[in-house]
C-alpha cells in the first residue's frame, strides 16, 4: 500500500531561526536598496520628510553629472586595474607560500610561520609610515607601483592556503612525483588547481580589500590622474558635500564591480568557506 506523502513538520526552533535570518537579510539589504534608490532621486526628494522608499520621479541625469564633474572613468580604470593585479598576485603568492609551509619540512618552519602569523596581529595603520618611507626611498610614490606592490603578499591569505593544503592528501603529490614531476610542476599541475574553491574565496576577499582601500592610496599618491575610485569619490564628497543625490549616484556606480565579481565567484566562494568543514 502506497502511503500518501506527508509534509515535513518543522520545529518551532526552525521558524525562529528562519525569522532571524530574514531579519538579518533585510537589515543587510536595506542600506544597499536605499543607496540605489536614492541615486535616482532628485535633491529635493532626498531631503523631504518623511522619506520615500522609491523615487516618485526617476532622475537619471545624476550619473551623467558625476561623470562630468570628475574623471570618474579614469578613477574607475585605476581601481579596477590595480585591484585585479593585486588580487591575482596576492592569490598566487598566498598559494605558493601556504603550500610550502604545508607540504615541505625544513628547519625552523613552524617558528617562521608563527612569526609571520604574529605580524597579522599588528594593525595595518601602524605600518603605513615605515611603508611610505620605504616606498619614498625607492622613488615609487606617485606611481602605479605604490598602489600594487604593498598588496602582493597577504598574511591572512598565506594562513588560509596553508590550512587548505594541510588537508590535501600527499598521495596526489607522491603520484605526480613518481611520474617525474618536479616541485614547481607538482604545485602548478596538482596542488594549485585543487585549491580553486579556496582561492575563489580568497580572490573576493583580496579584491574587496584592494578595491575599497582608501587610506594608503590617499597618502601615497598625490597626482589626480593616479587617484583610485575611493580617493576620487572622497574628493568629490568634499567638493559636493551637500549634493547627496550625486554622492549616491557615484556610490552606486562604485559597487558595480564588487557585485559582478561576487556574482561570478559566488558558488566557489561558498564552497571555499565550507571546505574542510566536513571530513570524508
Amino acid at each position: 500500500m502506497i502511503k500518501p506523502n506527508r509534509k515535513k513538520r518543522h520545529s518551532i526552533g526552525y521558524y525562529i531561526g528562519l525569522a532571524i535570518m530574514l531579519a538579518g537579510a533585510v537589515i543587510m539589504i536595506l542600506p544597499l536598496y536605499w543607496m540605489v534608490m536614492s541615486a535616482f532621486k532628485g535633491q529635493t526628494e532626498l531631503l523631504q520628510m518623511p522619506p520615500t522608499m522609491y523615487p516618485h520621479e526617476f532622475v537619471v541625469t545624476n550619473f551623467q553629472r558625476v561623470l562630468d564633474g570628475i574623471p570618474f572613468l579614469r578613477y574607475y580604470a585605476n581601481s579596477l586595474v590595480t585591484s585585479l593585479i593585486n588580487t591575482v598576485a596576492g592569490v598566487f603568492t598566498s598559494a605558493i607560500i601556504g603550500y610550502t609551509f604545508a607540504k615541505y619540512k625544513f628547519k625552523g618552519r613552524d617558528m617562521i610561520f608563527f612569526i609571520i602569523l604574529a605580524f597579522m596581529m599588528i594593525p595595518y595603520d601602524t605600518l603605513m609610515i615605515p611603508l611610505y618611507k620605504l616606498m619614498a626611498g625607492l622613488h615609487l610614490t606617485n606611481s602605479y607601483f605604490v598602489l600594487t606592490v604593498p598588496y602582493f603578499c597577504n598574511i591572512f591569505g598565506i594562513f588560509l592556503m596553508r590550512q587548505f593544503y594541510l588537508d590535501l592528501p600527499n598521495d596526489y603529490l607522491e603520484a605526480a612525483e613518481a611520474d617525474g614531476c618536479g616541485h614547481m610542476k607538482r604545485f602548478l599541475k596538482i596542488a594549485f588547481p585543487m585549491a580553486k574553491p579556496m582561492m575563489s574565496a580568497l580572490f573576493i576577499y583580496l579584491f574587496m580589500a584592494s578595491y575599497n582601500s582608501y587610506l594608503w592610496p590617499l597618502i601615497s599618491v598625490s597626482k589626480r590622474n593616479l587617484f583610485t575610485l575611493t580617493v576620487g569619490i572622497g574628493t568629490f564628497f568634499n567638493d559636493r558635500g551637500t549634493q547627496t543625490d550625486l554622492i549616491m549616484a557615484a556610490s552606486t556606480m562604485m559597487i558595480i564591480p564588487v557585485v559582478i565579481v561576487f556574482s561570478l565567484a559566488q558558488k566557489n566562494f561558498v564552497e571555499g568557506l565550507t571546505v574542510g568543514g566536513v571530513k570524508g
